[in-house]
């Protein structure tokens, strides 16, 4: 797909968050841009954000977290019962 874009920005980025996003457009063999645009459309969907505030609710709790063996018990036992 050809999309015309017409606006250019320019971002700052830190040595490693540009090794990073080049290494993801390389294994996607995207561009650069392509991958940013990405990552600007999904930060940007209502479902992420949503899903996003959630965790951010979640971590605020600070709350004390089992061994996933347990919660995973306790999540099927309680899918049984």
């Amino acid at each position: 797909m050809c999309m015309s874009y017409s606006e250019r920005t320019q971002v700052l980025l830190t040595r490693s968050q540009r090794d990073k996003v080049e290494r993801l457009a390389a294994e996607a063999k995207r561009s650069v841009g392509q991958v940013i645009r990405d990552a600007i459309d999904a930060y940007n969907q209502p479902d992420a954000n949503r899903r996003r505030e959630g965790l951010d609710a979640l971590m605020a709790l600070n709350a004390p977290v089992g061994d996933w063996e347990d919660l995973e018990r306790e999540i099927i036992d309680g899918a049984a019962g």
